[in-house]
């Protein structure tokens, strides 16, 4: 609404509306945690979410070799006719890559998409619980799992030295899978400070950050 004395608009109706959608929606980078917390989960919180936001800052910058690499064969393809053979796998292999190494990033940050028409009219008590027995009993065991499996399609990948059988390029691809392994141990980590940030809820009734 127009606040006809201050001749201004004035947003404060429209406060945390689509905050999920903000990237400071979540997280501890810059935040101060409760004073009843206990002092070794604020510790741990702190820790691994500024690892997170450094880690997910690093691979943003990926998308600058992918940016400069399509603005290359779009120019190479249409105003010489002389199209890469590399452009397009760099640009799946990078996305690819950066997608995984900031995917813990997004978490930390609350920007991952979900589907909580219900869960917002929930109390934070029993949103607490609920993101606590979801963590517990379905991401945790699902990362670990796919902690395992991706590290032996790692290490198979590296000790064969493979390559992209799809591409006439032909790049390596196992730096490609343990980028992606290591996503998902970014995942795993910052799943400790997602469950110690829902055990609070769940015990407090209000969301530490």
């Amino acid at each position: 609404m127009i606040n006809e004395d201050q001749d201004k608009i004035d947003f404060s109706e429209y406060e945390n509306v689509g905050d999920e959608l903000l990237a400071d929606a979540g997280g501890a980078v810059g935040k101060k945690l409760p004073d009843d917390m206990h002092p070794l989960a604020r510790k741990a919180i702190y820790a691994i979410d500024h690892f997170s936001n450094w880690q997910g800052r690093i691979a943003c910058l990926l998308v600058v070799p992918i940016i400069f690499g399509m603005f290359y064969e779009v120019i190479a393809r249409s105003f010489f006719l002389a199209p890469t053979l590399w452009a397009y796998d760099l640009s799946r292999i990078l996305y690819g890559v950066s997608f995984m190494l900031g995917a813990a990033y997004a978490l930390m940050r609350g920007l991952h998409i979900r589907a909580d028409f219900l869960y917002r009219g929930f109390t934070e008590r029993t949103q607490g619980r609920v993101d606590l027995i979801l963590y517990l009993v379905l991401f945790m065991p699902s990362m670990l799992f796919f902690l395992k499996a991706g590290y032996d399609f790692s290490l198979k990948s590296f000790m064969q030295g493979e390559r992209a059988g799809d591409s006439t390029w032909a790049p390596i691809v196992w730096p490609v899978k343990i980028a992606l392994t290591t996503g998902v141990f970014f995942l795993c980590i910052q799943g400790v400070s997602e469950i110690l940030k829902s055990w609070y809820a769940a015990t407090r009734g209000k969301w530490p950050v």
